[in-house]
């Protein structure tokens, strides 16, 4: 029974890896196309840098935690 656990607990932290890179490159397209089309200025990437790094980290971290059967909000795998 404890296999099935980890293997739900993946699965949602690989659903919570894709929410993430959902939910942070939405806005890192959107603000490339506004620069692009300069509607705001170069500058703006900076912004765009800080959510590249943040977001991306946290995608690694739920994907980590994916591959090692860990469910999002846990530090280690369930007993």
């Amino acid at each position: 029974m404890g296999f099935f656990k980890n293997l739900w607990d993946g699965i949602l932290s690989l659903l919570a890896a894709l929410a993430t890179l959902v939910v942070f490159g939405l806005p890192i397209w959107a603000t490339h196309q506004a620069i692009t089309y300069g509607l705001v200025p170069i500058w703006v990437y900076v912004a765009v840098a800080g959510l590249v790094f943040i977001g991306g980290n946290l995608g690694i971290a739920f994907l980590r935690k994916a591959l090692d059967g860990v469910a999002p909000l846990r530090e280690r795998k369930r007993r």
